[in-house]
Formats: C-alpha cells, sequence, structure tokens
C-alpha cells in the first residue's frame, strides 16, 4: 500500500517540482473547484496587499497519492448574487498561485505589476498554456483550466484529422473515473450523492490525455510533420 503524503500547499510549491508536475496539480485544483463550484459553494479567497483575490497557500493541503488530491477546508455556500465574482477569483487565484510557481517567485507578487508585465513571465510558464494564464491576467477571462486544455488538445487532434482520437478518449475514461471519484469522496460533505453528480466531469478527457498521452501525441504530430 502506497503512503500518501499530506502537505500544505505552500510547503508543496517549496520543493522542486517538474513542469509536469505542475500542470498536473493545477489541473486537479481547477477540477477540484469547478466540482465545488457546481455544487453551490465556493472557495473564500483573502486579498492581496493590493486587493486581488489570493488562496491561503498555507491552508490548502495536498494528498500526495496514486491519485493527487487537493483539499480546500475554506469552502461556504455562496449566494447566488455572488457566485459569479467568487467563481472568477477562484479561478484568477489559481492561475496567480500557479504563475508563481512556474516562475520560482516564493515572495509577494504584487498583481498590477504581473498585469503590466506579464510579458516578463512567458518564459517560465509552459508554452502552451501562454494563452490561458495571459487571459486570465491581462484580459480578466474567467475559465477554467481544464476547459482549456480540453479545447486546446481538440483542436490539436481535429487538425490531424482525428487519428487516435478515440484511443485517446477511450484511454482517458477510466483515469476521469478515478479522479473524479476521488474527489468527489473527498467532499462527500457536500452532496449525498457526489459521485453520480461528478459524471459530467466526464466531459473533460483532455485532463488525462494531458496527463498520460498529451507528450507522445505531441511527438507523434511533429514526427509528422517533420516527414
Amino acid at each position: 500500500m502506497s503512503v500518501i503524503e499530506v502537505v500544505t500547499l505552500k510547503d508543496w510549491l517549496r520543493q522542486p517540482h517538474t513542469m509536469e508536475e505542475y500542470q498536473s496539480l493545477f489541473m486537479v485544483m481547477d477540477m477540484t473547484m469547478h466540482y465545488i463550484h457546481n455544487k453551490g459553494y465556493g472557495i473564500l479567497t483573502k486579498k492581496g496587499r493590493d486587493g486581488y483575490p489570493e488562496l491561503d497557500t498555507s491552508r490548502v493541503r495536498i494528498l500526495d497519492g496514486k491519485v493527487p488530491r487537493v483539499f480546500f477546508p475554506d469552502i461556504d455556500v455562496v449566494e447566488p448574487s455572488y457566485q459569479k465574482q467568487l467563481v472568477h477569483d477562484n479561478i484568477y487565484s489559481n492561475a496567480y498561485t500557479a504563475i508563481k510557481a512556474y516562475s520560482n517567485f516564493n515572495e509577494e507578487l504584487n498583481h498590477r505589476f504581473l498585469k503590466e508585465n506579464f510579458k516578463e513571465f512567458e518564459l517560465f510558464l509552459p508554452e502552451d498554456d501562454i494563452p490561458y494564464y495571459r487571459g486570465i491576467i491581462e484580459r480578466d477571462a474567467s475559465v477554467y483550466y481544464a476547459e482549456y486544455v480540453q479545447k486546446r488538445i481538440e483542436k490539436q487532434i481535429e487538425k490531424e484529422e482525428g487519428v487516435l482520437q478515440g484511443e485517446a478518449r477511450s484511454n482517458s475514461l477510466s483515469k476521469s473515473t478515478e479522479i473524479g471519484k476521488a474527489i468527489a469522496s473527498q467532499y462527500s460533505q457536500l452532496d449525498s450523492s457526489n459521485i453520480a453528480a461528478f459524471v459530467h466531469l466526464y466531459i473533460f478527457p483532455a485532463i488525462i490525455i494531458f496527463l498520460s498521452l498529451i507528450i507522445p501525441i505531441i511527438a507523434w504530430v511533429f514526427a509528422l510533420l517533420e516527414r
């Protein structure tokens, strides 16, 4: 039986990680946030010095096992009139945390400075994710990271005339179920029918493509283009 290590997000970010590990973590964080939002709850954030929302990384916990999980302790029911704003704040705070992690910026990063100088941070980000983070930071977009990845990979597959599409989607389903059940069981206090309700997250097959198939698919595409 594998040991599940529990650490705070703050401590996890202080450890060295690969870009793929960062991407995987922020994907799971995004999925978990989306699940919480769809249950009518939101993740409470703190305000940075310049008034922008930030995650309290000292309270968020990472369960680092076979299926990595993220536990947000500060969740609460959201008034319908405030739901849209809180969803936006949660998505923004996740993106802000990711950019700091990729750029190894452990100190406080001024939000306005980041917005005005985003191009300087692009060097540290995964190339395919730059448009997503630019949209969140510069244009104040409110888009889930998993949705962005899904659309990006679907376009890549369509570009190559759908080759491997069926195989990729089939391989993604079992892993999606595993991650979905893990998140749902973790937040079982929100709803007694979590696992059944979580089926809607199967619309994110790209999560697993991203985690286990994206590298070989991209390599295969480049090999075709070089012929």
